[in-house]
């Protein structure tokens, strides 16, 4: 046998494919990384949004049914929060005597106030309990 001095042709070819495959996947990764950074932020941003219209509702609660549907009805309770729409529902609920929390009837002292944005597929859905 005898040693060569240099790399073949057919050797360059296939160590520059596997470099330009491995590459091509730390692209890949590197693009969702920031497609997922991305989405992260909005969700974060939804959320606070979410919160502070809440907490609006919690200082007011005189508000909740002028500002949200009553659960179960298909009209009302649309909201724009971080120029997403979204929708705001509330039920009366009330609490028992083991000190529990029933919801869905006709009357109680307290209201569960849920919060999804957006309406039609919601990333953000937050729920909170307020006594007027």
């Amino acid at each position: 046998m005898r040693a060569t001095e240099g790399l073949t042709l057919l050797e360059v070819v296939l160590s520059l494919g596997l470099l330009s495959v491995v590459l091509l996947a730390l692209v890949g990764l590197q693009v969702s990384s920031l497609r997922a950074g991305s989405t992260g932020r909005q969700v974060q941003a939804l959320t606070r949004e979410a919160e502070n219209f809440l907490e609006g509702l919690r200082r007011n609660p005189g508000q909740i049914a002028s500002v949200c549907a009553a659960s179960g009805s298909s009209t009302g309770g649309i909201v724009t929060l971080g120029g997403k729409t979204g929708r705001c529902t509330y039920e009366p609920c009330a609490v028992g005597t083991d000190g529990s929390l029933t919801c869905g009837g006709s009357t109680g002292s307290l209201y569960r106030v849920t919060l999804a944005v957006p309406a039609d597929r919601p990333q953000v859905t937050l729920r909170t309990v307020i006594a007027p």
